[in-house]
């Protein structure tokens, strides 16, 4: 409670300076804040799409990527430095085309263009085109170079305006709670600054996200358009050189013509088997006729007649056997190939008949009639087998021939079918793979279909309006920040030269620091405003010191007051010669011992005395004596004669600094005071102040209502009856 009431006290005391610094603070911060911008908001919301929406893939939701990352990604591509460096051109652009320095409009307030415009040069002013904005922005793109002398770089970088880093800060992108809908807000201290930003932005950050997602999607569909063109040339150019391979080879249909052929191969192998059979029978029909007719069949071989008609009729045979095979091969004759084979059977069946006669002409001139008859029937078979013979011969010739023809297909043919295998593989790995392209193709541009049409989505919702009313500003705020911050600051310095500093000042102060009990405050005169009741504050100071001294006295025995000091000028003659006048007026005997008057500071007398005899042989036992000794900085004191006081008292100025040399002073005085005398010694404070006096002899005049108060609120007397001082 003590500590609570002196904190209390504390603050009291500083009470002047708890108004008057907070309240020269709120007056500057009230200067410097009397011409405040205010600031002006504006949003705008989105409407995406990216995470319900309709996509041709099926589904909802852009195809692509995660929705979330999507809108993710278009709240980062509002913010970029790509994006936001277009919209201050463009701004910067719109502004210095339509502002107006006399009027505010809906682009820039007349004040604030009138500070831009005298900030442009010439040679900037110079790119404004009044009646193209898009010219204007190109010209100022163009004109913008990242060097330290270019003026529309610095602006990017540093206008609180068109600066890059100025807008992304009063820039809020959001989320709103998981939806489809971003929340773009933007703030200014104009608001036309603020309304255009967002209007240029919702236009510039859809065309950058278009051209991010497109850009990649057309970057594949050129790819792919350029790998189907050049596929398909290459497939074109295979299947055009299969077809001049064909025409060159002269193949229709290669399986159903090697088929063909193969089927021809096994006729004439079946033919040639059966020449062959027939061959061997007649030779051998032959070779035993001839055993039979003996020189019969020499005679006839001899005449040079039957040899020719038998060539011819070879001749022949081979004549109708090539034409009989070329008839198998390709299919029917012509009709100049079917007279022809006409033509040769009739010689054949002419020459045939010829040899027959021939024969028997040979036969009945060599030999005789009876002879002859019975070998004609022999010599008739004999030369049906030679016939049969010969023309076995001939057809055995002519499927040699085939047979080499044949041979010459399969050498042709062969080769043929390994590359046109090749050929054919070689088309069928293009075309997999153009068919694989056209379908990654046909993909891509679905998925840039898909992008457009969920890049359709991107709608606001609710465009940026201009804003008419500026946000409440925190001025307020702001002056009572400053109040409450200098009313702080000037409590905790005050509070920390409360802690460090050593003036005693009070009882709570002094008992801390000297760690000794205060018996009493006597007051310093007041100049002004209590002059009239000094009188009075210090009696009832002094009655306040008597009433505290006296009961300590003790009956017969010797009561001594020791008053000490560390050092000159605390007050001890004026507190010695005050207590004896009021105590000889009460009627108590006292003695009052001075050094220097009644005893010497620097006198063994003194310095060995042993009791108050020493120093006052006279002193009668029922006096009492109030002993003033020398400063205890620059002299001595007899221990005898501290133990032998009834008091010990201190005297010392409320406030002086107790410095460490009276704080030692004082622990050599308590080291030299016995058992018995501990508690003997107090501290007296003088030239104290009227709240520290209070604290021992009560409430001090004038009893005015506000003073009753005050220190009833001192007090702690929350609920109590005025004092009956009070006036």
């Amino acid at each position: 409670m003590d500590l609570f009431r002196y904190i209390v006290r504390f603050l009291y005391k500083i009470r002047w300076y708890l108004v008057i610094l907070p309240l020269i603070a709120l007056v500057v911060a009230w200067f410097m804040t009397r011409h405040m911008e205010r600031i002006y908001d504006t949003n705008t919301t989105i409407y995406t799409g990216m995470i319900t929406g309709y996509n041709i893939e099926g589904g909802s939701g852009i195809a692509g990527g995660n929705p979330q990352t999507n809108i993710t990604n278009l709240m980062l591509i509002i913010t970029t430095e790509n994006t936001i460096r277009e919209v201050s051109l463009r701004l910067f652009a719109r502004c210095m085309m339509y502002g107006n320095p006399n009027k505010d409009n809906n682009y820039i307030s007349a004040e604030h263009f009138r500070q831009l415009n005298a900030s442009v040069p010439a040679d900037v002013k110079a790119l404004i085109n009044h009646n193209s904005e898009s010219a204007t922005y190109a010209n100022l793109k163009a004109y913008e170079k990242p060097s330290q002398d270019n003026y529309l770089f610095g602006l990017l970088n540093y206008h609180p305006y068109f600066g890059i880093n100025n807008i992304t800060a009063r820039l809020k992108v959001m989320q709103l709670q998981h939806s489809d809908i971003i929340d773009i807000g933007y703030s200014a201290n104009d608001a036309g600054i603020a309304y255009n930003t967002l209007d240029i932005l919702n236009e510039v950050f859809a065309r950058h996200y278009q051209q991010l997602r497109f850009g990649e999607t057309n970057n594949v569909i050129k790819f792919f358009e350029r790998e189907v063109a050049r596929l398909y040339r290459i497939l074109t150019g295979a299947e055009d050189d299969l077809i001049r391979y064909n025409i060159s080879k002269r193949i229709i249909n290669y399986g159903e013509q090697t088929k063909q052929l193969t089927i021809l191969e096994m006729q004439q192998q079946n033919f040639r088997n059966q020449q062959l059979m027939d061959y061997t029978t007649s030779k051998a029909l032959m070779d035993y006729l001839e055993r039979q007719l003996g020189d019969r069949a020499r005679v006839i071989r001899a005449n040079k007649q039957f040899t020719d008609h038998i060539k011819d009729i070879s001749r022949l045979q081979s004549r109708i056997s090539n034409l009989r095979l070329m008839a198998g091969e390709g299919g029917d004759l012509n009709n100049e190939a079917q007279e022809e084979m006409q033509k040769a059977q009739r010689e054949l069946q002419t020459t045939t008949n010829h040899v027959k006669d021939l024969t028997h002409e040979i036969e009945a001139g060599t030999y005789s009639t009876e002879t002859g008859v019975k070998a004609n029937t022999m010599i008739d078979r004999w030369l049906e087998q030679m016939l049969l013979m010969e023309k076995a011969r001939a057809e055995m010739s002519a499927t040699d021939i085939m047979k080499q023809d044949l041979d010459r297909q399969y050498l042709f043919y062969s080769p043929i079918g390994a590359t046109l295998d090749r050929k054919s593989r070689h088309i069928g790995f293009v075309e997999g793979n153009y068919m694989e392209m056209l379908k990654a193709l046909n993909a891509a541009r679905l998925r840039q279909k898909n992008l457009q049409m969920s890049t359709a989505t991107l709608r606001v919702l609710n465009p940026p309006m201009f804003p008419l009313n500026a946000q409440p500003t925190n001025r307020l705020m702001i002056l009572l920040g400053a109040f409450l911050l200098t009313f702080m600051l000037t409590a905790l310095w005050f509070f920390i030269i409360e802690l460090l500093d050593r003036t005693l000042r009070d009882r709570m102060r002094s008992e801390r620091i000297t760690k000794i009990p205060v018996m009493g405050c006597y007051p310093k005169e007041s100049n002004l405003r209590y002059r009239r009741f000094n009188k009075t504050i210090a009696d009832m100071s002094l009655r306040q010191l008597s009433k505290a001294l006296l009961p300590k006295f003790k009956e017969g025995q010797q009561n001594v007051l020791n008053l000490l000091s560390t050092d000159s000028g605390n007050g001890k003659s004026f507190l010695a010669q005050e207590l004896e006048n009021y105590w000889i007026s009460i009627g108590l005997q006292v003695r009052r011992l001075t050094y220097d008057e009644d005893f010497l500071a620097e006198d063994s007398k003194f310095i060995m005395a042993n009791g108050i005899k020493d120093l006052c042989p006279d002193i009668l036992p029922e006096e009492i004596a109030i002993i003033e000794y020398p400063n205890l900085d620059e002299n001595s004191i007899s221990p005898a004669l501290l133990n032998m006081a009834t008091v010990n008292l201190m005297v010392t100025r409320a406030n002086r600094t107790w410095k460490d040399v009276d704080q030692k002073a004082l622990k050599e005085v308590e080291a030299m005071l016995d058992e018995e005398h501990k508690d003997s010694l107090f501290m007296y404070l003088t030239e104290a102040s009227r709240y520290a006096v209070e604290e021992f002899v009560g409430q001090l005049p004038p009893y005015t209502k506000f003073n009753n108060f005050v220190y009833r609120m001192s007090q702690l007397g929350l609920t109590a009856v005025e004092n009956n001082h009070a006036k």
